[in-house]
């Protein structure tokens, strides 16, 4: 890891993605002890201010680092073994045993693997989902990558409907989480905060759901974290065993709010949509995952048009299959288009910031994140536009939305530190973990 105590970053372009969404060309900002100080011209930031430290922007693009709003990170090494299959065949199948059968140093491996590929693509901060058991490890891993995230171990207590899951007892869930919670949230200079991640209603009893809520309530800044409403097969599981639609269940438990982020969202009647909207719950979109398990299109546009707020997010490795944030920004204005039959739909600059400042919005970290501005966290990203795929540039909102691809990210820095540069990930080994990785693969491969 590379500590700028003070550096200047240039760019050809910089897309603040503030509120003006203001671009500037021939730029540079001054960034002092993570922090971003002043940022301008590259002829008014070398007037104003000198550093030993200059990061060059020439054929760059600099924004702010991208925000994934729904990450398992510890599904990596399941990446291939899930294909083609319903969620719920997926979860009972692969996902479910697959994590229940992780090692401590499998917990490590694999999130570590899943951190250094959002960090590798762009994603400076993510909202995480690790495991039942030995979630520690994936903390872990998250401190030592350097990414910036929400993150907590899975909560789980019922598994009815997945005999291969691992679950224990709601009270012996919420010890558990809180234990991680006084002993994480708000670390390493706030950039480990915990959330509180129920995995769904399928797993998790009114009980359970019911500590979760208050022990939300409880701490400043804690999130819940939960998938809702992915796919028909699920939703008529839940109102089979609820008694009603699965919003309206979150409702009733009080599990809904501005400190709750669902992820997918996709099957709501109207009166549904109305109760994300009246109680200020927090969409998280994932295109890829959706078309992968045949879930279905989330209505992204109704959402914004009622003023709900929606960030962008890529799911897992296995369901995905890769974590690169510049394909769902890509994909996930083309199904708009389509959904609605409409070429103006989410177009690129709403898009863009879906996946930075929306997003940080989404996970209450707008404050900090999610924009270049002066006095927000040094998380920012380069876009190298040298490549064949940037050639003619007009325009860099649509060329990031529409040419760009993570392999473009040539330099990442999270709380001012560099995490990526010239091909190098700095805080992870990266040949290391490609061997295990390989042991692991080898141990199960039919």
């Amino acid at each position: 890891m590379i500590r700028l105590k003070e550096a200047i970053i240039e760019a050809d372009y910089l897309v603040t993605c503030n509120s003006k969404n203001q671009i500037i060309k021939e730029a540079a900002i001054y960034v002092v002890a993570g922090r971003i100080h002043s940022l301008g011209t590259k002829t008014q930031i070398h007037k104003d201010y000198s550093s030993s430290k200059v990061i060059d922007g020439t054929n760059k693009i600099l924004l702010p680092g991208l925000i994934n709003t729904h990450s398992h990170s510890v599904q990596t090494l399941l990446r291939g073994k899930a294909d083609d299959l319903s969620l719920l065949d997926w979860l009972s199948k692969v996902i479910l045993p697959g994590e229940l059968n992780f090692s401590k140093q499998d917990v490590y491996l694999s999130s570590l693997l899943g951190f250094a590929e959002m960090i590798r693509t762009g994603t400076t901060t993510t909202n995480d989902m690790l495991t039942t058991h030995d979630s520690e490890k994936g903390i872990e891993a998250a401190i030592d990558s350097g990414i910036r995230t929400r993150t907590g171990k899975m909560l789980m207590d019922i598994n009815q409907d997945f005999p291969d899951a691992e679950v224990e007892p709601a009270d012996e869930v919420i010890e558990k989480a809180i234990k991680h919670i006084e002993t994480y949230h708000g670390s390493k200079n706030n950039r480990i905060k915990s959330s509180l991640n129920a995995r769904f209603l399928l797993s998790c009893s009114p009980k359970l759901m019911n500590l979760i809520v208050t022990t939300q309530q409880q701490y400043s800044d804690l999130m819940i974290h939960t998938h809702a409403s992915e796919s028909k097969a699920e939703c008529k599981k839940v109102e089979k065993i609820f008694g009603e639609s699965y919003i309206r269940a979150l409702r009733d438990i009080g599990a809904l709010g501005s400190e709750t982020i669902i992820a997918h969202g996709i099957w709501l009647d109207e009166e549904e949509y109305r109760i994300i909207k009246e109680t200020d719950t927090r969409i998280s979109h994932n295109p890829s995952s959706n078309c992968k398990l045949a879930s279905g299109i989330c209505d992204v546009q109704k959402y914004l048009e009622m003023g709900v707020i929606v960030g962008l997010a890529t799911d897992g490795a296995p369901c995905n299959n890769n974590l690169d944030m510049f394909n769902e920004i890509r994909l996930a204005t083309f199904l708009q288009k389509v959904k609605h039959l409409n070429e103006k739909v989410l177009p690129a600059q709403q898009i863009l910031r879906m996946a930075t400042i929306d997003g940080a919005r989404a996970i209450n970290w707008d404050h900090e994140i999610g924009s270049i501005e002066e006095g927000k966290k040094a998380d920012l990203i380069q876009v190298d536009i040298s490549d064949i795929n940037a050639i003619p540039l007009y325009d860099p909102v649509s060329h990031l939305v529409y040419s760009a691809s993570g392999k473009d990210v040539c330099t990442v820095i999270v709380d001012g530190k560099i995490l990526y540069q010239e091909n190098v990930l700095t805080t992870i080994d990266m040949k290391r973990i490609t061997e295990e990785v390989k042991k692991y693969q080898e141990k199960w491969t039919d």
